[in-house]
């Protein structure tokens, strides 16, 4: 299955294969939803993204893939885990097909979860990081 993707303002679109690991989109409100891909596949189809990469608090770098015009920001890489990217998946441009079939099958960082939001009935809570795909 190949999915793609784009930033707010329509220069920028990517591409990506494989089935989804886990989450969804990154927003302003108390949690991020993602999609956990292999970067094998992925392909650049139009734009140019610009990079900005920041060390996390257990020292991995986290590079953010972002359009340069809109700073719509569409996926994420780290060292930590190479060969795989955090997509947005609130960027998937397919009409709310992806979406509508998601079920969250993990949840990390369970420790900071906004006292409102109750856990994803039947998903792995993780309270950092992964620790196994």
């Amino acid at each position: 299955m190949t999915t793609e993707s784009v930033c707010l303002c329509g220069l920028n679109r990517i591409s990506f294969a494989g089935e989804p690991i886990t989450k969804r989109r990154l927003t302003g409100n108390g949690f991020s939803n993602n999609l956990l891909m292999s970067t094998d596949d992925l392909k650049v189809l139009s734009g140019s993204l610009k990079t900005n990469a920041r060390q996390a608090n257990n020292g991995n770098i986290i590079t953010t893939h972002f359009c340069g015009d809109c700073r719509s920001l569409l996926y994420r890489t780290t060292n930590g885990y190479p060969g795989k990217m955090v997509i947005k998946a609130g960027c998937i441009d397919d009409d709310g097909k992806t979406n509508a079939g998601f079920v969250p099958k993990v949840e990390i960082f369970t420790r900071s979860r906004v006292p409102w939001m109750a856990p994803v009935e039947g998903a792995k809570q993780e309270i950092a990081n992964f620790t196994s795909f």
